[in-house]
């Protein structure tokens, strides 16, 4: 299979391959919002549907590793990345969108994402990988802004509680820490799939125990519910975006890569509008303006992996 981000091809082909990962990749991604309030509709628990994601994907993605004769390192720069990344970019977001889509709409889980570059340029600002530049600042600015727009009244219709706008944010937070953590400390040469399944089953055994501790097990029968369907569309499309996401951010560094959350966020709202008749109030509009310029004002750097695979 040809890699068209390889550095060797001509520009254009590198930059067109970039352009059409993250249109996919943020397209389908789209979908999980809309997805997660069918599940959770069906009184899953967040718990058990978080449990799903972890060990329904990885053992997808573990069954394709073994066909494939591909093997999981188990040396130590790896583990490390499996337990962070399993923690903060498989539990901690999923159980965060999963409990916030009994409160708020599809349309603003979607949004949220907008703050996943923000929020990455704020985490490699404190680590002192990135340096400060006031125009990408004001970027941060805006993204704030954008999520205080989001808790006024008239930012949407169905909001319980404004509480649970922060409780969304932790899914991009979540993201932005896996997002500077791969792009910093990933070992290098290892398949993109190898990684993915060793996140996200990680991420399955971090919940495996709190999940039969609270017995907040979700059934998985045939022939499928909507709501099931809607459990396993999530973990396909989750396998999907995610490879292709962590080979955006080994190619372009992970503030472009978060870029992608520009079509995640459009095609999330048209995806609640679509599937569960949302619509939304002008501060809803003047939020969304708002984070996507803020998102757009912080520009990509480039930063290098500084652990190597043994």
């Amino acid at each position: 299979m040809p890699n068209f981000f390889d550095p060797a091809r001509p520009a254009w082909q590198r930059r067109l391959a970039i352009l059409f990962a993250m249109m996919f990749c943020g397209g389908i991604w789209g979908t999980v919002p809309a997805l997660a309030i069918t599940a959770i509709e069906d009184g899953a628990h967040p718990y058990g549907l978080t449990w799903w994601q972890g060990i329904g994907a990885g053992s997808i993605l573990l069954i394709y590793l073994i066909v494939r004769r591909k093997r999981i390192p188990l040396d130590l720069p790896h583990i490390k990345l499996y337990l962070f990344c399993g923690l903060f970019g498989t539990v901690m977001p999923t159980l965060a969108l999963f409990y916030a889509a009994e409160h708020v709409s599809a349309g603003i889980m979607a949004m949220t994402m907008a703050m996943v570059p923000i929020t990455a340029y704020l985490i490699s600002l404190a680590i002192r990988i990135d340096r400060f530049e006031p125009v990408r600042t004001l970027g941060i600015a805006l993204g704030l802004a954008g999520v205080a727009m989001l808790i006024l009244p008239g930012a949407q219709t169905t909001i319980t509680s404004p509480i649970w706008v922060l409780v969304a944010v932790l899914v991009p937070l979540g993201y932005a820490m896996e997002n500077v953590f791969l792009a910093v400390r990933s070992p290098r040469g290892t398949d993109s799939t190898v990684l993915v399944c060793g996140m996200v089953l990680t991420g399955g055994l971090i919940m495996t125990p709190i999940m039969l501790a609270t017995d907040t097990w979700y059934p998985i029968t045939w022939p499928l519910s909507h709501a099931e369907m809607a459990v396993l569309a999530i973990f396909i499309v989750n396998i999907m975006s995610y490879i292709l996401f962590l080979a955006l951010i080994f190619a372009a560094g992970p503030v472009l890569a978060s870029m992608s959350g520009y079509f995640t966020v459009l095609s999330g709202i048209l995806w609640g509008m679509a599937l569960h008749g949302e619509s939304h109030g002008i501060l809803f509009w003047a939020a969304l303006a708002t984070m996507l310029a803020g998102m757009a004002m912080v520009r990509e750097r480039q930063v290098e992996r500084t652990i190597e695979a043994s």
